[in-house]
């Protein structure tokens, strides 16, 4: 018999208590890809669709508050204790859910509040204990007081969902020797019971975007404990994180297979629900995303996702644009960008540039600098009265959506992407510098050319429909 599963992370559960209009709040939204004010009307939503659904369980994976204020930590317990009168529910918390950076906020007008009551590390350790506490078969505690489990989902099938807080290596995420024994035995344990085990952290076991992009999403040491894991039998873990969804492969030098499916947040777009179908052998994993949900009395749509993230972007430009010096270095320091402000008339100018700048035109300018070898001329040709800002809003929303936008953009957008990609490596390869100090450059441009072309074209596994073989 097959079982399905659920599997949903960073809700970053905000109680509108904290305050979610005003001047502060919305340069506080602005900055960032998730719907704080929504998301509660989000999980919401998801939570009545999958209490109905035909699932066996619904799976969390971390970061279930936006920074581990009280009031979200409530009302979010009460959210879940709801859902699992119709579902079980497995979760893990990570470092939003304590805020480890001690920034918990409240919103006032213009005013932004630092004196917000948090639950504790020490607290958050017991405080969603209850939550498939019947079908626990072992736990591990780590230094710093967080449990991690093993649960028995189904007959046939266990549940590693591990905390990977603090307790790596100079006290990064990721494991202990002891903690890393104690998976490895109940990865052999499920072998001899003849059972198939998957599992679940919060941070990135492997880098699934970029180096230059998931180096600091990662746990420590995080392909030596991979190869550790994949070695002892897992060949399957759903990590957060990031909030971009990706799948990724990793082959240890012993020929064992590890999939990490990267599950992004669902209070920012796309909105994902992932579903895994275990039947056999094989585990069928497919991406559905949040067609909309209700707020305020109102449907917000899915459009609502993608225009909220674009945002992030558009909104500064805008400013810049407009003119408005003290909006703009708002935002900026909003987004943690500190610019002198004497710099801000060449911002200005650059963001009404940039508004009405046309392929064409950014296409000419580039092969005017490089002598004609920049970008393809047939591509540029194409696509010359577009607008350049909305393809450039498209491959950020890659970084989150699995590269699902890259699917709607022509093949001479792709073309002129993989150009601008490679374009670095080119530029390094003709500069008179020494051997090895371009051979360093062009570590870093290699990784840049990579990025861009997994962004437009991924090369790895489906990231929104695919089978792992268990």
């Amino acid at each position: 018999m097959a079982t399905k599963l659920a599997i949903i992370s960073d809700l970053h559960h905000f109680s509108k208590t904290l305050g979610t209009a005003g001047r502060a709040y919305e340069l506080r939204s602005g900055s960032d890809q998730k719907a704080l004010a929504e998301s509660g009307d989000v999980i919401d939503s998801v939570f009545r669709t999958l209490g109905e659904s035909d699932v066996d369980a619904v799976l969390i994976v971390g970061d279930i508050t936006n920074d581990g204020e009280r009031a979200s930590h409530e009302e979010m317990r009460e959210k879940l204790r709801a859902l699992r009168l119709k579902k079980p529910v497995y979760l893990i918390t990570s470092t939003h859910d304590w805020c480890t950076d001690g920034n918990a906020r409240r919103y006032v007008g213009a005013e932004v509040f630092h004196d917000v009551e948090t639950v504790g590390g020490e607290e958050l350790a017991d405080y969603y204990d209850e939550f498939g506490k019947e079908n626990e078969i072992s736990r591990y505690k780590t230094d710093r007081g967080f449990y991690s489990r093993c649960f028995q989902v189904s007959d046939d099938l266990r549940l590693l969902a591990v905390n990977d807080d603090m307790d790596g290596e100079g006290g990064r995420s990721g494991y202990s020797p002891a903690h890393l024994n104690w998976m490895r035995e109940q990865l052999a344990a499920a072998k001899k019971a003849g059972q198939k085990i998957i599992a679940m952290e919060h941070h990135l076991l492997l880098y699934n975007l970029s180096p230059l992009i998931n180096k600091g999403q990662s746990i420590s040491n995080n392909y030596e404990t991979a190869e550790a894991l994949a070695d002892a039998g897992l060949k399957l873990i759903f990590v957060g994180h990031s909030h971009m969804l990706r799948t990724t492969e990793y082959a240890t030098p012993a020929g064992n297979k590890i999939t990490q499916i990267n599950v992004g947040a669902l209070c920012g777009y796309p909105a994902p629900v992932n579903r895994l179908t275990m039947e056999g052998p094989k585990a069928y994993h497919k991406v559905e995303f949040l067609d909309g949900f209700m707020a305020n009395g109102a449907f917000a749509d899915k459009e609502f996702f993608r225009q909220h993230t674009a945002n992030v972007l558009l909104h500064l430009v805008n400013a810049a644009a407009s003119g408005n010096k003290q909006d703009t270095m708002d935002r900026l320091d909003a987004h943690g960008i500190r610019l002198k402000e004497s710099l801000y008339p060449v911002l200005h100018i650059g963001a009404k540039k940039l508004q009405k700048l046309t392929v064409g035109r950014a296409g000419r300018l580039v092969n005017c600098l490089t002598l004609g070898k920049g970008v393809d001329r047939a591509a540029v040709k194409a696509l010359k009265n577009d607008r350049l800002l909305p393809y450039v809003i498209d491959l950020f929303l890659c970084v989150f959506d699995g590269s699902e936008s890259a699917k709607a953009l022509p093949d001479a957008a792709k073309t002129i992407a993989r150009d601008v990609g490679t374009l670095p490596g080119r530029v390094v390869s003709k500069l008179p510098v020494g051997r090895s100090r371009k051979e360093s450059i062009r570590k870093i441009t290699g990784q840049i050319e990579a990025l861009v072309f997994e962004l437009v074209d991924p090369a790895g596994p489906d990231n929104i429909e695919s089978v792992i073989e268990l």
